[in-house]
C-alpha cells in the first residue's frame, strides 16, 4: 500500500491510498469525523473497481496530518486489542 499526497497544508488535506480500498477510507473518515477538531472528512472511490480511495481532511484546530496520524493509532491499538481478545477465545 503507498500513500499519494494531492495536497497538504497545515489544516487541510488531501491523499490517495494507492492499492487501497473503501473499507480503510470508511473507517478512519468515520473515525476522523468523531473527533472535534475535524470540520470535515470523507473520501470517494471514481470507480470501485480501477480507482483508488481519495481521502479529503479539514481541522479547525491542530494540523491534519498529525489528526491523520494520530488516529491511526488509535485505530492500530484498538485492532491489537481485539486481536489479543480473539487469541484468549480460542
Amino acid at each position: 500500500m503507498e500513500l499519494k499526497i494531492i495536497t497538504a497544508a497545515d489544516k487541510e488535506v488531501e491523499f490517495e491510498i494507492v492499492g487501497g480500498e473503501y473499507t480503510l477510507a470508511e473507517l478512519l473518515t468515520t473515525r476522523l469525523n468523531d473527533k472535534k477538531e475535524v470540520e470535515f472528512a470523507s473520501y470517494r472511490i471514481a470507480h470501485p473497481l480501477i480507482s483508488n480511495p481519495r481521502i479529503y481532511v479539514r481541522v479547525s484546530s491542530g494540523k491534519a496530518l498529525t489528526l491523520i496520524s494520530e488516529t491511526l493509532e488509535e485505530l492500530k491499538g484498538e485492532v491489537a486489542a481485539f486481536r489479543e481478545a480473539l487469541g484468549k477465545a480460542k
